[in-house]
C-alpha cells in the first residue's frame, strides 16, 4: 500500500487528464445517492483530487474529502474547495464525529484488508447511516492480463466476494450495480504511459524485451477503432450500517 499511495502522489496532476474511466465511475456512483438526500455529515476516504466530490456537490452540512496522497489533497482543495479537505489513510481511525455518510469510490481495491478496513469504516458511522463505494472488479484491465499476467497493476475479486465482505463488515446492502467501461488509446504503449501517470504501475520483474513483446501482442489483438481497447470493470454499491 505504501507504494500504491507513493504512485498516486506522484501522478496527482497527470491523473485529471487520463483519468476518465475513474471520472466516469464517480457519476455513476453519484447516482445512487438522490440530490434530497445530500445533506448530514459525509465524510469521503480516497477521493483523490476530488472526483466524486464534485458530484455530489452542493452538500448540506459538513463534508471532510480525505486522502492518504499528499499532492492528491492539494488538488482537490482546488477541484472543490467548498468542502474541508485531509490527509488521512483510511485503515486508520478518524478521529472525529461518526459520520452520517461515508463515501469512498475507487480504493477498496488497493488495500491489502479491506474487509478489516470496512469495519472500521462501519465504526465510524451512526447506526441507520450509509455508504457508498464503487470498486473494481474481477475483469477490470483484462486485456493486460492476458499479454502481461505477472505484471497486472491490481488485484481484484469478483462481485460476490465483495458483497460479502461489506456484509460481514454490519452493513445491509441496500442497492447495487455493476459498471462497464472501455477506453480507447492510440497504442499499447499509450495505454500503458496513461496507467502510469493515473498511479497504476505494473508490478515490477518484467524485463524490457518482455514488456516490448507484450505490448506489440496488445496491438495486435486488442485493436478496435482508433487504436486499442482497456476493459474497466466495477461494482457500485449503496448500503446501510446496522
Amino acid at each position: 500500500m505504501t507504494d500504491v499511495i507513493a504512485n498516486f502522489d506522484r501522478s496527482a496532476v497527470a491523473y485529471e487528464a487520463m483519468a476518465r474511466p475513474q471520472f466516469e465511475m464517480a457519476a455513476a456512483l453519484a447516482q445512487l445517492i438522490g440530490p434530497a438526500e445530500r445533506h448530514g455529515r459525509a465524510v469521503e476516504f480516497g477521493a483523490g483530487p476530488g472526483l466524486f466530490t464534485e458530484h455530489v456537490q452542493p452538500w448540506d452540512g459538513p463534508y471532510l474529502a480525505t486522502d492518504a496522497a499528499a499532492a492528491m489533497v492539494r488538488r482537490g482543495r482546488v477541484r472543490c474547495p467548498q468542502v474541508e479537505w485531509a490527509q488521512h489513510d483510511a485503515r486508520t481511525v478518524w478521529k472525529g464525529p461518526a459520520a452520517d455518510w461515508i463515501f469512498s469510490c475507487n480504493l477498496l481495491q488497493w488495500l491489502d484488508e479491506p474487509e478489516k478496513v470496512l469495519r472500521l469504516w462501519r465504526g465510524q458511522t451512526h447506526p441507520g447511516g450509509h455508504m457508498l463505494v464503487a470498486v473494481l472488479v474481477h475483469g477490470t484491465l483484462g486485456e493486460l492480463a492476458e499479454v502481461l499476467p505477472t505484471a497486472a497493476p491490481v488485484v481484484t475479486g469478483t462481485v460476490l466476494e465483495w458483497q460479502t465482505q461489506l456484509t460481514r463488515a454490519g452493513f445491509a446492502l441496500e442497492k447495487s450495480q455493476s459498471w462497464h467501461y472501455v477506453s480507447v488509446y492510440p497504442t499499447a504503449l499509450n495505454f500503458l504511459r496513461a496507467m502510469h501517470a493515473m498511479g497504476f504501475a505494473p508490478r515490477r520483474g518484467t524485463g524490457p524485451g518482455r514488456l516490448r513483446a507484450a505490448l506489440r501482442d496488445y496491438d495486435r489483438r486488442f485493436a478496435v477503432a482508433g487504436g486499442v481497447q482497456a476493459t474497466w470493470q466495477a461494482w457500485l454499491a449503496r448500503a446501510q450500517a446496522v
